[in-house]
């Protein structure tokens, strides 16, 4: 492996600092367990077939490259980088792209904390996920870095940006050059808010899908990118072809950092085409309750009143909570309120789930199904709660078809 880490390390192209990374929650934190058990008792996944593998395999069975080394790959912002060879190996952070890796069928090496990802998925879908694994470059998002760790990992790219870890560490440019020298190169970039004014700068560079494109050319896996896009396109065929009129669209506050309907304080996310954590309501036509009056802070009931959204979306509480404690944490503390009881949303069972920060393309494509049938069952079918038990004759997307992806059956 010396040979290889000096040829990825010793390309062409610095990596500059990176954009500033996610903070804090999106959903109330649960153990792994506690985050698969909507799964145990869910719809058993699809048998496996031939076509079936899980993710270890596919990626030593994917070997199609579509471009001949030695390649280039830009990733905002960060300087072009060349790859002398294909990377094999991965690290990543609280961010999208551990399921961008996982939906082209490549295991990460290494991560930070594991609390809120969206594991649950890969268990529906038997991707095979495995924490023995992993080699955790932090305790979790916002603490526990350490060089050594990054050492030992010896990741061949870090989809991670600079200036994420540059707010937990004091790294200079030369420790951060240290690690690339010894193992691959710094190539994150932002995927998760979206603006909240309209002369506010933009700080993501990307959709998730533009990002993803660029994951894809980074390991060489572009035919594998088109299936997905395929897939997606599908599935957003059926989404909008299934949408009533845009007058007709409900409004919706969209809260991130957790729900607690009892502290009377939410953080409202805007609905944006870059707001990554939020997409799943901005590409299902929903309005946003709070278009134009973005509040720079938490807000309270006082606020939530006076737009009086037809939804409440918990942001994030798909992929970190199961169907039961999401009732118990947050519909029902909602319903118990005295001034929560005042909603619409509450009155009417409009309190919602989505995914959240990891909004990788795999937790995109639950994620939209689940606020399709949540807002629009009359068109989309009921939604079960449990994410596992929407039946196979409702879905609507092909598992299936998803695992022949990961697996590069395409």
């Amino acid at each position: 492996m010396v040979r290889r880490r000096q040829l990825l390390a010793g390309t062409a192209g610095i990596v500059a600092a990176g954009l500033a990374g996610c903070t804090g929650s999106d959903g109330s934190s649960t153990s792994t367990t506690e985050a698969t058990t909507e799964t145990a008792t869910d719809t058993a996944a699809p048998e496996t077939t031939d076509a079936e593998t899980t993710t270890d395999e596919a990626s030593e069975t994917e070997t199609t490259t579509d471009e001949p080394t030695p390649y280039t790959v830009e990733m905002e912002p960060n300087d072009p980088y060349t790859f002398e060879e294909v990377p094999e190996t991965y690290g990543v952070g609280t961010s999208p792209f551990i399921d961008m890796g996982m939906a082209l069928g490549i295991h990460p090496t290494a991560t930070t904390g594991l609390e809120r990802a969206p594991l649950k998925f890969y268990d529906l879908l038997d991707l095979g996920f495995d924490e023995s694994r992993i080699t955790k470059i932090a305790s979790d998002a916002e603490s526990g870095y350490d060089k050594e760790n990054f050492y030992a990992a010896d990741a061949d790219v870090w989809l991670i940006s600079r200036d994420n870890i540059s707010r937990y560490v004091s790294w200079d440019d030369a420790d951060f050059e240290d690690v690339e020298s010894q193992t691959g190169p710094f190539l994150g970039t932002t995927l998760r808010f979206a603006p909240q004014s309209a002369v506010q700068d933009e700080p993501n560079p990307y959709t998730m899908y533009e990002a993803f494109e660029k994951v894809a050319k980074i390991f060489q896996r572009q035919q594998q990118f088109q299936a997905w896009k395929s897939l997606h396109d599908d599935l957003m065929n059926t989404i909008e072809d299934g949408l009533p009129p845009e007058d007709e669209r409900p409004t919706v506050a969209a809260i991130w950092r957790g729900v607690s309907p009892d502290s009377g304080q939410f953080r409202i996310a805007p609905l944006h085409r870059l707001g990554n954590n939020t997409k799943s309501y901005y590409r299902l036509g929903m309005q946003d309750a709070f278009e134009g009056q973005y509040p720079d802070g938490p807000v309270g009931y006082e606020e939530l009143l006076r737009v009086d959204p037809d939804y409440i979306g918990a942001v994030g509480a798909l992929t970190s909570t199961t169907h039961e404690e999401f009732v118990n944490t947050t519909v029902e503390p909602f319903e118990a309120n005295e001034n929560g009881q005042q909603l619409s949303a509450v009155q009417n069972g409009n309190v919602i789930r989505s995914g959240g920060q990891y909004m990788g393309p795999i937790v995109d494509m639950f994620s939209t199904e689940a606020v399709a049938k949540q807002v629009y069952p009359d068109e989309f079918g009921e939604w079960p709660g449990p994410v596992g038990d929407v039946p196979e004759g409702e879905q609507l997307f092909d598992r299936q078809r998803l695992l022949d992806v990961v697996a590069g059956d395409i």
